[in-house]
């Protein structure tokens, strides 16, 4: 999606593009099948609307119409700890309300306003929250939700590069929650999930139809300097000489790239953790309401904290967050698995993987039947893990490519995960100069 992104910016303010695109489909990771009448989401299931420059790119995609907004019960998130799916604050006065946190965790986050800043520079998540709203605070809520966005330990994490607006907050202003109400009264919003009827691939398509033939199916191989820029060579379409290269590739692709060039730079890279994730989409055809699956569905899933005994991450409801995800009267579920804590289990076969997600979702959230539908997908090398040593290993790429002239290195090995981050990477190549 960087690379999409890039090639789209570009583009529209009038430069010769050619986007090399290793994948039959555009999108990488982001990936929507549609099989026996459920529309399977096999990477990202959505996008927030907040950002500008995402907003720009499904404007400029041609998608504004086609936009579809998670429903009102995606609100209600869960979080399965101390055996029982409990309420996770939708905003941090809902904190005080919650069961997730006990009375005494809850008087403690009453003096995050006085806490002071943070002296040390390499603070995981789990001990930046600690510090600042309680150890309890930090294993119910922080941990298990970076479970849903890295399939990562919170323990091992950079809080500077996993949550960076988190950690920009107690820079800026002293406090979390300070610096939150503060940006809401002055407008900032990450916005709600959205998507479009055939699925999240909607975007990366558009964005390759209106590319054209600038978008050429191929695999480079190598990169080499050349009289006005830069040589690339690829596995079938020839060489492509260009002024400037992105680099939008999996961190192990770019540093195969940049390892003649940059040596430091694709050391860096290749130092990367990753943690692979298996997807496993359940569906259930008609009769499958709320009461007969025996789980409450008016929500937008759960995630697990670790220390339950259940193997399962997490799982989205996907039917109940955006409609047309199964037949008429059918229901989808989303679960995950694997990452840091379980990478192994991606390597089951596919039966293994469903009966697991299905053992933990009668455990957690009282699945009473078998699925009718199942698709496995599996994410390798998987979510890139920013962890300690993440933020040494981006200067050491800025650094060593910054001496490279005309050629820059974007995607979501190095600055944000999420699609939105992507969007955002790609975008902002654009602004740079020739």
């Amino acid at each position: 999606m960087s690379g999409l992104a890039a090639a789209h910016a570009l583009a529209a303010r009038g430069d010769d593009v050619v986007l090399l695109d290793d994948g039959a489909a555009p999108g990488g990771l982001v990936a929507s099948v549609r099989r026996d009448g459920f529309l399977c989401e096999r990477g990202p299931q959505a996008l927030l609307d907040g950002p500008a420059a995402t907003r720009a790119l499904v404007e400029g995609a041609g998608l504004a119409d086609r936009v579809v907004r998670a429903t009102a019960a995606s609100r209600r998130r869960f979080v399965f700890v101390g055996g029982a799916l409990r309420p996770f604050p939708a905003s941090p006065p809902a904190l005080i309300a919650t069961s997730l946190l006990g009375p005494l965790a809850k008087l403690r986050l009453l003096a995050e306003p006085f806490i002071r800043r943070g002296t040390r520079e390499d603070e995981s998540v789990l001990e930046f929250v600690a510090r600042r709203f309680g150890r309890q605070a930090a294993e119910r809520a922080a941990g298990p939700a970076l479970i849903g966005v890295y399939a990562g330990d919170a323990a091992a994490l950079d809080v500077r590069v996993a949550l960076p607006r988190l950690h920009a907050l107690e820079r800026e202003h002293g406090s979390v929650l300070r610096g939150l109400f503060r940006g809401r009264r002055g407008g900032e919003r990450l916005g709600r999930p959205i998507t479009f009827p055939d699925g999240l691939g909607e975007l990366p398509r558009a964005l390759a139809a209106r590319l054209g033939a600038r978008r050429l199916e191929a695999r480079a191989t190598a990169l080499a300097p050349a009289p006005q820029g830069w040589r690339v060579s690829t596995d079938r379409a020839g060489t492509v000489e260009a002024a400037r290269v992105v680099l939008a590739t999996p961190a192990d692709a770019s540093a195969a790239l940049l390892a003649p060039h940059a040596p430091d730079a694709a050391a860096a890279l290749r130092a990367i953790p990753h943690a692979p994730v298996a997807v496993v989409s359940l569906g259930f055809r008609a009769g499958s309401n709320s009461a007969g699956l025996g789980v409450d569905l008016d929500a937008y899933g759960f995630v697990v904290a670790r220390g339950e005994g259940v193997r399962t991450l997490g799982c989205q409801y996907e039917t109940s967050v955006f409609p047309g995800r199964a037949p008429t009267g059918g229901v989808l579920l989303r679960a995950l698995l694997g990452g840091t804590f379980d990478p192994a289990l991606v390597d089951a076969d596919d039966g293994a993987l469903a009966a697991q997600a299905v053992a933990d979702l009668r455990r957690v959230a009282g699945l009473a039947r078998d699925p009718d539908f199942v698709d496995v997908w599996r994410a390798r090398p998987g979510i890139p893990q920013y962890d300690l040593g993440q933020a040494a290993r981006i200067r050491a790429v800025d650094d060593a490519v910054g001496k490279l002239p005309g050629l820059a290195v974007i995607g979501h090995a190095l600055r944000g995960v999420g699609v939105g981050d992507a969007i955002r990477a790609g975008t902002a190549i654009a602004a740079v100069e020739s």
